[in-house]
């Protein structure tokens, strides 16, 4: 005796449709004996009415009946998307090979031709409940495989997600890589950009009158509200260095010089708010160059990072410096002035001819005005 699928010990149920008392006594006789469940319908109108209430695990199925016959009520079953997967076997004193593929075509899975043996029945019963336990089983299992794996793959996006928080997605979009899982030591590209260096005036004096905890509050204070603006104009951070910024800008230098502005302009407003809460105001310097760089990754196998290499970067963190000893928000380079599509629009000042450290040849520096 098979057992219903998923059970170890409940008998499966079959259900017999016959319009001959004599068949439904004998199956549900030699089928009770063997100790499956038995339920009888003696035409097609009960039988759909039975399946529905109580669906059985296997339907030994005569064809022959009045008003529906066996192969409308097996294409009823087969419509119905709850009770489609019970398999259907035909009983039927009908011999001819249209019969038999017919009962088939509608549905059925096995065919056993009037006047049956006993032991065939008992054979063909039992090897489709056996089939029928297995796809159960299959299914169950499938399902539990299909929610494994939306839920590893819910967790893998989420997972890609947090790397990008640390791996910003133009980064890797520069290196032609789908995941930071693509990434490569030595992986590079070269290209110009602008970069903009920003740093806080005087952090580390103020950072002695805080806690550590007082500390970080203040800077991602700071960064919260500046952060965003890279963005929004075309830019992405490619690090934070304490209480300082690198930014790259690949687009064209408005899009730095305009995000260095909007971002003293924010400044200024949060200063505001910081002084209301009795903390010290805040100022920033703001150092852009545009030069070509070469983005990639380095480090060694165990410990990768994406960073920028290139004397434009270096130039642009000399110039963040300067800020403070012309006492001005915002220092571009001449090469940077000369890539603006109309330096006209900005209100700029020559601030001097200057040799930055590293470098032989002095270099002409502007002030823009926030």
């Amino acid at each position: 005796m098979i057992s219903v699928p998923g059970s170890q010990s409940m008998p499966a149920s079959i259900l017999i449709v016959d319009d001959t008392p004599a068949n439904l006594q004998l199956l549900a006789r030699i089928l009770t004996d063997q100790g499956y469940k038995v339920r009888l319908a003696p035409n097609g109108k009960l039988a759909l009415m039975g399946v529905r209430a109580a669906p059985p695990d296997l339907i030994l199925l005569d064809i022959n009946m009045p008003e529906m016959d066996g192969y409308q009520v097996c294409q009823e079953l087969k419509a119905d998307p709850q009770l489609r997967s019970i398999p259907i076997i035909f009983i039927s004193a009908l011999d001819q090979v249209d019969d038999k593929v017919k009962a088939f075509t509608v549905g059925g899975v096995d065919y056993v031709t009037k006047p049956f043996q006993m032991e065939e029945v008992l054979a063909r019963v039992q090897t489709h409940l056996m089939l029928h336990s297995l796809q159960k089983d299959l299914e169950c299992a499938n399902a539990t495989l299909e929610q494994r794996v939306e839920a590893r793959t819910a967790e893998l996006v989420r997972l890609n997600a947090a790397a990008l928080r640390f791996v910003p997605g133009e980064f890797l979009g520069f290196l032609q890589k789908q995941s930071i899982a693509d990434i490569g030591l030595g992986d590079q590209v070269q290209g110009e950009m602008t970069i903009m260096f920003s740093d806080i005036f005087a952090f580390t004096s103020m950072s002695e009158r805080m806690t550590p905890q007082e500390s970080f509050n203040y800077i991602n204070g700071y960064l919260r509200r500046v952060s965003p603006i890279v963005r929004q104009y075309h830019g992405f951070i490619d690090k934070y260095m304490g209480d300082g910024v690198m930014a790259i800008f690949p687009e064209c230098a408005d899009d730095a010089v305009q995000a260095a502005r909007a971002i003293q302009q924010e400044v200024a407003k949060y200063s505001l708010e910081l002084q209301e809460q009795g903390l010290p105001a805040l100022k920033i310097g703001a150092g852009l160059h545009t030069g070509k760089l070469m983005l990639g990754i380095i480090g060694e196998v165990e410990r990768l990072q994406g960073t920028v290499i290139s004397d434009a970067v270096n130039l642009a963190a000399r110039l963040e410096t300067l800020t403070r000893t012309f006492g001005v928000d915002i220092i571009i380079s001449e090469q940077t002035l000369q890539q603006l599509r109309i330096p006209e629009t900005y209100q700029t000042r020559f601030l001097d001819q200057v040799q930055v450290k590293g470098k032989q040849i002095p270099i002409a520096i502007y002030e823009v005005l926030a």
